[in-house]
């Protein structure tokens, strides 16, 4: 009890102070571990538990991202980001491995050094994303492909730590076994995440009890990782599989609910518990090497991805902050060396300093993002910064009008509202098209009408009508069914492009729809003056 009791304050007590300073929480989580681990202040010393829940918040992690993203998202990628995921994760390996054996180690744990250390934190880069308000720009996209890739490589690479040990036989017939497994379990939990979990929860949900529904989220997560760990793939990617499968459902919106806090706090604990893992005294004895290390594996993969980005016709820009935000070494590298070390593929203090440096670079890669928030957000706009601006400026507002979308129709909407005397605020998520409004005294503010948090920060709850001006039918739809379920109250006015999607429009929970068509602002500007203004009306 005393351990949790400490573990909760440094918790709390780093999380505020590094968002006071505006450094970012990974970097507060991964210091304040650091500062009560057992080579700190030793505030606590049983790690495994905190470990284990630790893990568990990278799992809820990529279960919410599943969520986020939706399948038919993949598409969009393209063929070259993903030639650029699969050339990164080989090429990383290859070069690093090459520079292990240089060095005098032997090809096979050289062969595992450069697989775990060609790998990214997933953990670290979707935090950041989250809290640089990136995880859906072009950067985002990229990143997120490139991790996905990573993740479905730690599989094969758990294969060849057993094998090269000399515990498993033939390699390819090691990696063929393992891919049929997990070709096998991604399908079954396809399969069962598509075709049977609708009715499973459409039968709990029909008992109206919370706590019930929350108890079956967590094991839709925990069965789905569990499923694919027993395949020898990472409990990450059965999670991330579950929530792509259940991101067309109709209850996303309460699982998101649901697992948000278990996701925030379990995440924060994984971060305390990398830090705890640092071994001071051991960092401190060969600290020289450690550095080298950390900063010989920063540099070497943000230029390797920086180079093949640019190759593939990414602009410089892009490419060297994805370089940069990708260049730490990952956790599931802890996993690959714990491994290593177990079946003696991996002997001696190197594993240990291998170990601190992928730490050290998790910080460093934190700490960079804390420091060039500022940059990035004179180049591209401000993004989670603007959640508390939009907050405070917004703060005062009462029965105003609410529009998601600032393309055309939500500019003339916006302007002919204005016109009337009638207080509006914009959301939009186009960086550059924000800053270019607010330039012009337009209220625009940057935020993803698709997050609850946005819509709070923006005080939808106190509007009088929201209009979602969005052009696309699932975008449009997400943010009306999300504003609904927030604000039961509301009233919502939804464009669509067609007549076929106003049913479903309609069922998302918009009071009214317009179609699209020649004269879709005027038509929604009249609609929402009819919505704004009910008892004028209806007197009329």
């Amino acid at each position: 009890m005393q351990e949790t009791l400490i573990i909760l304050v440094v918790f709390v007590a780093f999380a505020v102070l590094f968002q006071r300073l505006r450094l970012g929480t990974v970097l507060g989580f991964l210091i304040g571990g650091t500062v009560a681990g057992p080579w700190g202040l030793a505030l606590v010393r049983e790690l495994e538990t905190v470990r284990l829940l630790g893990e568990l918040g990278v799992v809820f992690l990529l279960f919410n991202l599943g969520l986020e993203l939706k399948l038919e998202r993949f598409r969009l990628f393209g063929v070259r980001v993903y030639a650029l995921a699969c050339t990164q994760l080989l090429v990383t390996a290859a070069a690093i491995g090459a520079i292990a054996v240089s060095l005098g180690l032997a090809l096979e744990p050289a062969i595992i050094v450069g697989g775990a250390l060609a790998l990214s934190s997933t953990a670290v880069v979707l935090q950041l994303l989250a809290d640089l308000g990136r995880t859906l720009t072009q950067l985002g996209r990229l990143a997120i492909a490139i991790l996905l890739v990573q993740d479905l490589a730690v599989g094969p690479l758990l294969v060849l730590v057993n094998v090269l040990s000399g515990g498993g036989g033939s390699i390819a017939l090691g990696l063929l076994t393992a891919l049929a497994k997990g070709a096998v379990v991604v399908f079954l939990v396809v399969g069962i995440s598509r075709y049977l979990l609708p009715l499973a929860l459409e039968y709990i949900a029909g008992f109206a009890a919370d706590e019930v529904f929350t108890a079956a989220t967590l094991l839709i997560v925990l069965g789905a990782s569990f499923a694919t760990a027993q395949a020898g793939l990472s409990t990450a990617l059965g999670a991330f599989v579950a929530g792509l499968m259940v991101a067309d459902s109709e209850y996303r919106h309460q699982i998101a609910a649901d697992i948000a806090p278990f996701r925030g706090l379990l995440l924060g604990l994984f971060f305390m518990t990398v830090g705890m893992a640092i071994d001071l005294d051991a960092a401190l004895a060969s600290l020289d090497r450690v550095v080298v290390i950390a900063l010989g594996l920063l540099l070497l993969k943000s230029l390797v991805l920086f180079g093949l980005a640019s190759a593939l016709g990414y602009r410089p820009q892009l490419a060297l902050q994805l370089g940069c935000l990708l260049a730490q070494g990952g956790e599931f590298a802890f996993v690959l060396f714990g491994l290593a070390a177990q079946t003696g593929l991996l002997v001696g203090p190197g594993v240990q300093a291998l170990t601190v440096a992928v730490a050290l670079s998790m910080v460093i890669t934190a700490l960079v993002a804390a420091l060039g928030r500022r940059r990035l957000d004179r180049l591209e706009g401000e993004a989670s910064a603007s959640l508390s601006e939009l907050d405070a400026r917004t703060a005062e507002l009462r029965n105003h009008v609410v529009i998601a979308g600032f393309g055309q129709v939500g500019m003339a909407l916006a302007r002919h509202l204005i016109s009337l005397g009638v207080t509006v605020l914009v959301l939009d998520y186009d960086p550059k098209r924000v800053r270019s409004s607010q330039a012009h005294h337009l209220p625009v503010y940057f935020g993803n009408a698709a997050r609850a948090d946005v819509l709070r920060a923006a005080h939808v709850g106190r509007a009088r009508l929201m209009v979602v001006a969005l052009p696309t039918r699932t975008g449009g739809e997400r943010v009306v069914r999300l504003a609904r379920a927030l604000y039961p109250g509301l009233r919502l006015l939804a464009r669509v492009p067609d007549e076929a999607a106003v049913p479903e429009m309609r069922a998302a929970g918009a009071d009214a729809v317009v179609v699209e068509g020649l004269t879709t602002a005027r038509d929604l500007a009249e609609r929402a003056i009819l919505l704004y203004e009910p008892d004028e009306a209806a007197g009329s």
